[in-house]
């Protein structure tokens, strides 16, 4: 794997130990992730620049009261801008720039239970009298192409209460439009793959989670393509989501061992286990489906998405 051109993390005083303990078997770095020290590189150094189009984009991670989008709140939001570079030619897209994050705290309506301060650190005491800027919200999404989260199936839905703008606007997830264990990584989980690459963060921290989100994105695999230009390529194509309407209550283990999510009904749509897919994949996705799940039957509905409509 390449160094990334943008480091979130700073080893300034440790060199000397990190290069000795780096040609070691017996042990690894972590590395704590931290907004970068150098937080923009010259992408005139970058072969054929004049060929790049620059792009911007917001990396996003909410915390909320809970996981139910009808009837939660966020408690916590961090957008985290950042500009990139791609070229059309080679395909080649390097994130070079990555700006100061707006982070705020957002008082709920009802006090917040144990169990997420036990999660995310927050009490209420942090929330009491503080709410979010929707002006300067609106102003970094007008600035930005494209919102990255990792899980925005979770995310994205919990922002559209926040204001509109959200929702005119093209969504990608560094969770699932990547196909990290086709690539050798056991988890999708955020900590996970951040401890895959040698960091460690204090997760559940809408900021910290945004930082190791992009910091995991700049990491490149063995053929030397950064995950996030996976994750752009990936995010351009359409998809298909699969929703297993009326599948067995004795189903429900195997369904969410593949990937799927449950959907309540609150959209509209007939409550089912939710997967979204490629088109390349979809039709074995669909073959699967009506195996395993409905004894060749089938009986889920299909829908066509695109990134402006993706993970609601």
């Amino acid at each position: 794997m390449q160094e990334p051109l943008l480091k979130f993390y700073d080893d300034t005083g440790f060199e000397a130990q990190i290069n000795a303990l780096s040609k070691s078997d017996n042990h690894k770095i972590m590395r704590r992730i931290t907004f970068p020290k150098t937080s923009q590189i010259d992408i005139t150094k970058q072969p054929n620049y004049k060929d790049y189009t620059i792009h911007r984009g917001i990396y996003l991670d909410t915390e909320t009261t809970g996981l139910l989008h009808d009837e939660d709140e966020v408690i916590q939001l961090c957008m985290l801008p950042f500009i990139y570079a791609k070229n059309p030619n080679s395909c080649h897209t390097v994130i070079f720039g990555v700006y100061e994050p707006y982070i705020a705290f957002q008082e709920p309506s009802q006090p917040l239970k144990p169990i997420i301060t036990d999660i995310t650190g927050i009490t209420m005491e942090m929330l009491v009298g503080q709410s979010l800027d929707i002006e300067k919200i609106q102003n970094y999404l007008e600035k930005s192409e494209i919102i990255i989260a990792h899980n925005a199936a979770f995310d994205r839905p919990f922002t559209h209460a926040i204001s509109s703008k959200f929702v005119e606007k093209n969504w990608a997830c560094s969770f699932a439009d990547i196909k990290w264990q086709e690539q050798g990584f056991e988890s999708r989980k955020l900590g996970h793959l951040a401890a895959d690459f040698g960091y460690y963060f204090d997760a559940h921290q809408a900021d910290k989670d945004c930082y190791a989100g992009l910091a995991i994105l700049l990491e490149t695999n063995d053929e030397g393509i950064s995950y996030f230009q996976q994750l752009i390529e990936n995010s351009q194509m359409d998809s298909i989501t699969l929703r297993a309407q009326g599948a067995a209550f004795d189903k429900k283990d195997v369904l969410k061992e593949r990937g799927y999510i449950w959907k309540d009904g609150s959209d509209g749509i007939s409550k089912g286990w939710e997967i979204t897919v490629s088109e390349i994949e979809s039709e074995e996705e669909k073959t699967w489906l009506t195996v395993n799940i409905y004894n060749g039957i089938p009986s889920y509905l299909e829908e066509i998405k695109c990134a402006r409509t993706r993970y609601c």
